[in-house]
């Protein structure tokens, strides 16, 4: 059902290096069935998703998200009721991290995919990712001289803080806010290897944060 799709995706991110390329969604969708497994959604709504969640994001996107989201699943001749549209339109529209200042609701299947991009967003390939993107968007990796601020709104969020300061901002804080048993569970191990990353990059680098990391 969703070969066309996937086609489609691979070739439009090829060359995509901000950590948002083809691989991250195909990674969040073998994340979001393992958790679905447990959960038993409709795991055509959740394989969408998994694979859309990032398209119509506004770091990258600005436009009608309904009009341009069934033009998108016409051309790749993938049908829905217009119950299960309005449930991917809803989760697709809602979805995202955003700084933390974005509480709106989502379905089981949002969640169960929110939990499989945040677990994407944690450990190893999370710290790869955080890096990568802040290469994108030219943000330095860090700054002796200028002492963490928290967030205090969405566009700060969406500013060029320094990469190490994104940990406090968003990747330490994600274990605790997982949806689902399965996604609490498999962020456990991926949020204590970033915490024995940030103790070796503060030995290598003399810059740290340590007192304010949150277990």
């Amino acid at each position: 059902m969703v070969d066309q799709l996937i086609r489609y995706l691979k070739e439009k991110y090829a060359d995509e290096s901000s950590g948002h390329d083809f691989e991250h969604r195909y990674r969040v969708y073998l994340n979001a069935i393992k958790i679905n497994e447990v959960e038993r959604e409709n795991e055509t709504l959740v394989t969408l998703l998994s694979f859309l969640h990032d398209e119509f994001d506004d770091k990258f996107y600005q436009g009608d998200v309904e009009s341009d989201l069934k033009s998108l699943l016409d051309k790749c001749n993938i049908a829905l009721s217009r119950e299960n549209f309005d449930v991917l339109l809803s989760d697709i529209t809602n979805f995202g991290f955003k700084g933390g200042f974005n509480d709106n609701p989502l379905s089981r299947v949002g969640q169960i995919v929110s939990d499989a991009d945040q677990l994407d967003a944690i450990g190893a390939i999370g710290i790869a990712r955080a890096f990568m993107y802040g290469g994108s968007t030219k943000s330095r990796m860090y700054n002796k001289d200028v002492e963490y601020q928290p967030l205090a709104s969405y566009r700060e969020y969406r500013g060029k803080r320094p990469v190490l300061w994104h940990f406090l901002d968003k990747l330490l804080l994600l274990k605790d806010k997982m949806k689902t048993q399965t996604g609490k569970q498999m962020a456990i191990d991926r949020h204590q290897f970033m915490l024995e990353f940030l103790n070796q990059f503060e030995k290598e680098s003399g810059y740290g944060f340590n007192h304010q990391l949150r277990e």
